[in-house]
């Protein structure tokens, strides 16, 4: 089983495939061409259809900084994507000429899959994969499902989900 900080993610925006997804795939993408002249990035699918209310144009230009960036809305018709919430990421050198270029799926929880890349699974870090087999193994050794949770994870993971749950409060109110 993947850690709790897989399920519960901090981060910005309504919508994790809107916001995280796409910042993550910007910083990949700055750091491999942070010396291109400009970059555009086009907006597919539901990221175009939805971007604006979900502020994916905002977190791009963000994550650019002060780079030379254009967001781009494009088709919002996912009938004629592999993925609906796809985006381009294109970078440019000083001439025009186009450097290099990226096909971007925004998964779901902040993930990413780029077209042409091998997926990076998420590690697993619970030795057990059940409920069934995690309560037998607390019944076995005394043990309450928080105290589970710590022994896999370190006592970190609890101020972890205290800030998850102080945004989420914000985030409601």
């Amino acid at each position: 089983m993947e850690s709790i900080k897989e399920l519960y993610k901090i981060g910005i925006g309504p919508s994790s495939s809107h916001t995280m997804g796409p910042k993550t795939a910007a910083e990949r993408f700055l750091q491999r061409n942070g010396n291109a002249a400009r970059f555009e990035v086009t907006l597919y699918g539901s990221l175009a259809a939805t971007g604006k209310g979900h502020m994916t144009d905002k977190i791009i230009i963000d994550t650019f900084k002060n780079k030379n960036i254009e967001v781009i809305f494009g088709d919002g018709d996912e009938s004629k994507l592999y993925h609906p919430n796809t985006m381009t990421l294109e970078a440019f050198d000083e001439n025009d000429n186009s450097i290099d270029s990226w096909r971007v799926y925004s998964v779901g929880g902040g993930k990413i899959e780029i077209e042409g890349q091998p997926s990076v699974a998420v590690q697993d870090v619970y030795p057990l994969n059940t409920f069934a087999d995690i309560k037998a193994y607390c019944d076995k050794t005394n043990m309450r499902l928080h105290e589970y949770v710590r022994e896999v994870e370190g006592d970190e993971i609890f101020l972890y989900l205290s800030v998850v749950w102080e945004t989420m409060k914000q985030a409601i109110e």
